[in-house]
């Protein structure tokens, strides 16, 4: 928090398996007279077995995903389609997705990874 205030962040994003730590962290941002973000959490992905998709439950590393093929473009093109940002199928670049970022377009539910799904 301290570090955020520093420098200057004044929006955070993030998963809302954190939803339940905000009103304590705000709490601690006024006990130390610090100004507050915005805070918006949105849905995870799960993996196949209902649980949030990490690495400590098989999630394939970015590493993994380039050495059987994938591109980036469809990486990013389906994380965006996965939130509801563009139509599934789309392939774009990450700097190009910034520009379409749009927080109410974000789906308000978990989506849920097949094993391998994204890239067959």
């Amino acid at each position: 928090m301290v570090d955020d205030a520093a420098m200057g962040i004044t929006e955070v994003l993030r998963g809302d398996d954190l939803l339940g730590c905000t009103g304590w962290q705000l709490a601690l941002y006024d006990a130390l007279s610090l100004p507050r973000p915005a805070f918006a959490h949105v849905p995870l992905i799960h993996g196949p077995d209902g649980k949030r998709l990490a690495k400590r439950h098989g999630a394939r590393s970015i590493s993994e995903m380039r050495e059987t093929g994938a591109r980036p473009e469809a990486v990013v093109g389906w994380l965006a389609a996965s939130c509801g940002l563009v139509e599934a199928g789309t392939e774009l670049s990450a700097a190009s997705l910034v520009g379409r970022f749009d927080l109410g377009r974000i789906r308000c539910e978990a989506t849920t990874l097949a094993v391998d799904e994204m890239f067959r």
